[in-house]
């Protein structure tokens, strides 16, 4: 009776905390923190608005006012968005999801030894790997392009994806090592002891517990791959084979899908801006939660 008595009031006293600590007024320094976010969120959101405006309306009436209203919606735009920027997205989305498998595919094993075998030089090895990550893209661009023209893969899809694998595999396989070697070892030490092979290892017990991990990293290469320009623009020449990216840079609907005006069809570019992005709003929608589990989840464990 004693300890419940005692509890009651203990909980009582908390509450009643509680309770004067959420009517303390603001302070003054608070106060402007939260005036200063309001702000910065206010003015990012200003580009974001203008492109939504503009997209919606035909682009004689953006140049007569810009910061107009959108009214009456012209919807034309997103028609012809709709029309010549499908098929480059798909196929943009095609080489991604090519790229991500082989990268995962080839980048978990590779880990898993770094995490879990013992190996001469595994160290070694993997402070290379570590090195690479360090190299800047750009430096390689030149002998990258040397080497697709070499073995013939320039113009080509599958030119874009081996080296979107290549390259992601450094990156990749730090961050599945570092999540690798968070998961307890006892777990492997049992499957081992149960006659499990270490492939029977890493795709039943390491890859199932690491889909938060995995999902970011998907979530980051798509980032890359899907708004990559440069790359793409080297590779490519013809029409029927270029990414979403290298047809933006050249998307004018009011004289054509590729043609340049004096007066560009901005009502209609806007709008193939807007177009090209619901992919990636739907990956973050769809994939926020596992990102940001995946990265505090490395951030605590790793």
């Amino acid at each position: 009776m004693t300890e419940t008595t005692t509890t009651k009031l203990g909980f009582t006293s908390a509450m009643k905390q509680l309770r004067t600590h959420n009517r303390r007024p603001f302070s003054s320094w608070k106060l402007l923190q939260l005036g200063v976010l309001i702000a910065l969120l206010g003015f990012s959101m200003i580009p974001i608005w203008l492109m939504l405006s503009m997209s919606l309306r035909p682009t004689i009436q953006i140049y007569a006012d810009f910061w107009g209203m959108p009214w009456p919606i012209h919807l034309d735009n997103y028609t012809s968005a709709l029309l010549f920027l499908l098929a480059p997205m798909g196929r943009t989305l095609v080489i991604y999801a090519l790229s991500i498998v082989g990268m995962l595919v080839c980048a978990a094993p590779a880990a898993y030894a770094f995490a879990r075998l013992n190996m001469p030089g595994r160290e070694l090895l993997f402070s290379l790997v570590l090195m690479i990550i360090l190299v800047p893209g750009t430096i390689l661009l030149v002998p990258r392009f040397i080497l697709a023209n070499q073995l013939g893969l320039r113009d080509s899809l599958m030119g874009l994806v081996i080296f979107y694998i290549a390259g992601g595999q450094p990156f990749a396989i730090f961050l599945l090592t570092s999540f690798f070697r968070s998961q307890p070892a006892e777990m492997f030490e049992a499957a081992r002891i149960d006659g499990a092979t270490e492939l029977q290892a890493l795709f039943r017990i390491a890859i199932p517990l690491s889909w938060p991990i995995i999902i970011t990293l998907a979530i980051l290469n798509f980032v890359g791959i899907y708004n990559d320009l440069i790359w793409p623009t080297l590779m490519l020449s013809s029409p029927e084979v270029q990414t979403i990216t290298v047809v933006l840079q050249r998307y004018n609907p009011g004289g054509g899908p590729v043609q340049t005006s004096a007066l560009p069809d901005v009502g209609g570019q806007a709008a193939g801006y807007v177009f090209a992005s619901i992919p990636q709003l739907i990956v973050f929608l769809l994939g926020m939660r596992y990102y940001i589990q995946g990265l505090t989840s490395g951030a605590v464990k790793a």
